[in-house]
């Protein structure tokens, strides 16, 4: 196998476990939301905790994204 094979071999892995990251964040977002809907809590702590969840998850996936333009940056 050429270097090239490999290094798309590897980024096409790094691609399916980021859609993975992404897809489990979004499931654990729809449970979080089921489950703080069947607490009493005012709409608004309940918006404020979301954005914050979801706030921190983009900043996690923007650091992956950075990390996997700091390796493309090498090849």
């Amino acid at each position: 196998m050429q270097i090239y094979q490999i290094v798309e071999i590897i980024f096409t892995i790094l691609l399916i476990l980021f859609l993975l990251v992404m897809t489990i964040g979004i499931m654990t977002l729809i449970t979080l939301i089921e489950e703080i809907n069947s607490y009493d809590i005012s709409f608004g702590m309940r918006v404020f905790f979301i954005t914050g969840m979801s706030t921190v998850y983009l900043i996690l996936l923007k650091m992956m994204i950075s990390k996997f333009t700091d390796y493309h940056r090498y090849l």
